[in-house]
């Protein structure tokens, strides 16, 4: 018998027996994926079908990643162009109209501008009426005065006023 393994029992017994050491005889240590890839010198030499398999694989997706990104970038360049030239269109429609009103504003102004100079010569006209008569200049002036001696009299009517409702 082999000394790896316990002997057996003569109690029927449903449990299988353990190796001595805790390990199974013959079975492989497993490396890390790099170690699968590129094996020691001391392993035996791995067939080069599954390295070249993975690196096609990994080949292929990178060329698929990149096409989809250079897909996706132009879909994407081909909307803000569009989004641009409809922007700039809208642009130009609304120059135009503003550039209507501005014209329509500006009309609008040399119709003032000709008002206010047609009043400002009525006012001119007006004014020479009015200062050319040395009579009228002189009754504003007395009116002026009258009404001037009316307030210096009420002023003193309300110091009496005041004075009266302090004595009391």
């Amino acid at each position: 018998m082999n000394d790896k393994y316990m002997g057996t029992s003569s109690t029927s017994s449903t449990t299988l027996p353990l190796p001595a050491n805790g390990k199974q005889a013959g079975r492989r240590k497993r490396g890390s994926l790099l170690q699968a890839l590129f094996p020691s010198r001391t392993e035996g030499k791995r067939p080069l079908l599954p390295i070249a398999l993975a690196v096609l694989v990994w080949v292929g997706l990178a060329y698929a990643g990149y096409a989809f990104a250079a897909h996706t970038l132009d879909k994407q360049q081909q909307f803000v162009n569009l989004r641009i030239n409809q922007i700039q269109e809208e642009n130009q429609k609304q120059m135009q109209a503003l550039g209507e009103q501005l014209v329509t504003v500006q009309d609008e102004m040399k119709a003032v501008q000709a008002g206010l100079g047609n009043l400002e010569e009525d006012l001119q006209l007006t004014g020479e009426t009015i200062g050319g008569t040395n009579k009228t200049k002189e009754a504003l002036q007395d009116r002026i005065d009258q009404l001037n001696k009316q307030l210096v009299d009420l002023k003193a009517s309300l110091k009496k006023l005041e004075d009266a409702a302090r004595a009391w």
